[in-house]
This record gives C-alpha cells, structure tokens and sequence, in this order.
C-alpha cells in the first residue's frame, strides 16, 4: 500500500470522538484574561516557569482562591503539553 493511501486511509477512521471537545467549543480565553496567570506566577512565584507554577498550584488547591485554581487548571491542560 502506498504512503500516500495508508494516510488517506487513517484519516478517513474515526478513532475517538467526544461532543465536549468540538473544534467550534474550544474553550477559548477571554481578551481580558489572557496573560493573568503569567503576571500572578511572577508576582507570587518568581523564580518558577508558569507549568511548574500550575503544577505546585494544582497539588494543593486549598492554599489558592478558586480563581487560580482555574487559571492553573487551564495552564496545565492546554498550555503545559510535554513533548
């Protein structure tokens, strides 16, 4: 089988579809709201890169306002992708 057949043959398999991550309801952020948990992990954390910030915040919640805690969550889900 050609390459370029096998690529179109993968592409055509649906291998896992959820209704909660559709491409149009990417939960995207607000302008707003963009680069706060940067500013509040230098200002509170100096020294730590942003993941490792949303790491320390993820492993004890209950030190951090619940705003945090969602600002790190996102962070960590779809800011923070190891390679």
């Amino acid at each position: 089988m050609k390459l370029v057949q096998l690529l179109a043959k993968l592409k055509s398999i649906k291998m896992y579809s959820s209704p909660f991550l559709k491409k149009e309801e990417f939960p995207e952020i607000k302008e707003e709201n963009k680069g706060k948990f940067t500013a509040w992990v230098k200002k509170n954390m100096p020294g730590k890169s942003t993941c490792a910030a949303a790491n320390a915040v993820m492993k004890s919640k209950d030190k951090y306002s619940a705003s945090v805690v969602k600002m790190a969550n996102y962070a960590k889900n779809f800011g923070c992708k190891r390679k």
